[in-house]
C-alpha cells in the first residue's frame, strides 16, 4: 500500500461562506474541500503529513508547565530530562533470569526458596556470618 502525500498546492484558493471554511488542498482549481463546518473539522491524515512538533506543552491542574519531547535516540524527555520508568513500586514481582553487575543493596531482608518451595529468611549476624532460617507458617 503506497503512502498518501498531500498534493502540492498551486494557485491555492480559500473560501469562507455559508458552507463553512474551505481550502483547495486537493481537487481541482475550481473546487474547494470544506474543512470546517458547524459540525466540526473535516481533515484528512495527509493534511498533516509534513507537520513537525519539536515539543508538546501541557499544564497541570495547578498550572505547572510540562514540555514533552524526544531526544535523538527516541527517548522521551519531560522538561528536557530523560524519563526513566519507576521500578520501586510496592509489592513488585520481577520475572525471568536477571544478571546484575556492580553492588546490589538489599534493605529489609532477603527471602530465598529451595527447590521444594520451602522459604528461608537469610540474615547476617554481628560477626558477618550468613544465617538461613527455615520459615514455618
Amino acid at each position: 500500500m503506497s503512502q498518501q502525500v498531500r498534493p502540492t498546492i498551486t494557485n491555492g484558493k480559500t473560501g469562507v461562506g455559508n458552507f463553512g471554511v474551505g481550502v483547495m488542498p486537493d481537487g481541482t482549481s475550481n473546487s474547494l474541500r470544506i474543512l470546517i463546518t458547524p459540525d466540526g473539522f473535516h481533515f484528512k491524515a495527509t493534511d498533516f503529513d509534513d507537520l513537525v512538533l519539536p515539543k508538546l506543552s501541557f499544564n497541570s491542574p495547578k498550572g505547572t508547565k510540562y514540555g514533552l519531547s524526544f531526544d535523538d535516540d527516541g527517548a522521551l524527555l519531560i522538561n528536557g530530562v530523560k524519563y526513566v520508568s519507576p521500578t520501586n513500586q510496592n509489592d513488585e514481582v520481577i520475572n525471568g533470569n536477571k544478571q546484575y553487575e556492580g553492588t546490589a543493596t538489599l534493605k529489609g531482608g532477603l527471602i530465598l526458596y529451595d527447590k521444594s518451595g520451602s522459604r528461608y529468611s537469610v540474615n547476617i549476624n554481628n560477626d558477618g556470618q550468613l544465617i538461613a532460617d527455615k520459615e514455618t507458617n
